[in-house]
């Protein structure tokens, strides 16, 4: 897992490998429940990150799920971990905690996003314009806001950072957050993170058409070893939080479709330097 992880994250992870590991061996979750004696929705609360379990609860399903080689030792590590005290709450709104508890977890992301540029790429000013606008105003206010974000900003360059896929639409690198004057320093800043080699950055043309995530802003994140993937989708009041593989697997595809009809790496950057040049004029 990606750098220091918080107990959320890993209660995420653990309920969706035991998940895996639970049709694996082709058992629903209410047969699970009377084996194990527990209330019906016990199974599914754990399985969401919503509840702890003891190390006799784990070793009993190790048992029921035929665990074997790594897999018990691995599943007992993270249910140690999942149960540590949660020591800081993510200085975000209650319904993104999630999405940045794992986002500090994961060592891989695919984010796409067709109008807006995603948070870890923003500019103070970009931010502000966009915060400002927003119908649910921060609770702490904008510029606490602003600031959270860019402290945010600093997990994605620092030693530990994950990789990150970032697809973008035309729309988001041409609409004037801020103004002309904003947007041509968005713009500056978004071209010279391009250059990190652990985030390759694509743009998708209004020429490309339609495609599956048209009208959609997603991200694909992956946790762990063997890698547990999660979707996250927001909108402007709140996010929508995936961890089922028929889910997943949706976004993944969409997310694929768009990486192939997107400008490569090398001919975004260009494509970047043409619309800093036109705005500088």
């Amino acid at each position: 897992m990606g750098s220091s992880p918080s107990p959320l994250a890993y209660r995420l992870v653990l309920g969706q490998s035991l998940r895996t590991y639970r049709e694996r061996v082709g058992l629903d979750a209410n047969t699970v429940a009377d084996k194990l004696g527990w209330y019906s929705r016990k199974v599914d609360l754990v399985e969401t990150g919503q509840r702890k379990l003891v190390a006799t609860e784990v070793d009993r399903l190790v048992e029921l799920y035929e665990l074997s080689a790594a897999e018990p030792r691995y599943v007992q590590g993270l249910a140690r971990e999942a149960r540590k005290r949660d020591t800081a709450t993510p200085p975000v709104a209650e319904w993104a905690q999630t999405y940045v508890a794992v986002e500090v977890a994961a060592q891989e992301l695919k984010v796409f996003h067709e109008e807006l540029l995603p948070g870890f790429v923003q500019t103070g000013e970009y931010a502000r314009a966009l915060l400002s606008q927003g119908i649910l105003q921060p609770e702490r206010g904008v510029e606490d806001a602003v600031e959270r974000r860019m402290a945010r900003q600093e997990h994605f360059i620092g030693p530990d950072a994950p990789h990150v896929t970032l697809i973008l639409g035309e729309g988001a690198v041409r609409r004037e957050v801020g103004g002309r004057n904003v947007l041509l320093e968005q713009l500056k800043f978004l071209r010279t993170f391009a250059e990190l080699p652990h985030v390759p950055l694509r743009v998708l043309p209004f020429s490309a058409g339609a495609h599956t995530a048209l009208g959609n802003s997603f991200s694909l994140l992956y946790v762990g070893d063997p890698v547990v993937t999660f979707a996250y989708a927001e909108t402007f009041i709140d996010g929508q939080w995936y961890d089922r593989q028929q889910h997943t697997e949706k976004y993944a595809i969409a997310f694929d479709q768009a990486h192939r009809t997107s400008i490569a790496e090398r001919e975004t950057l260009t494509f970047l330097d043409r619309l800093i040049e036109e705005g500088g004029k």
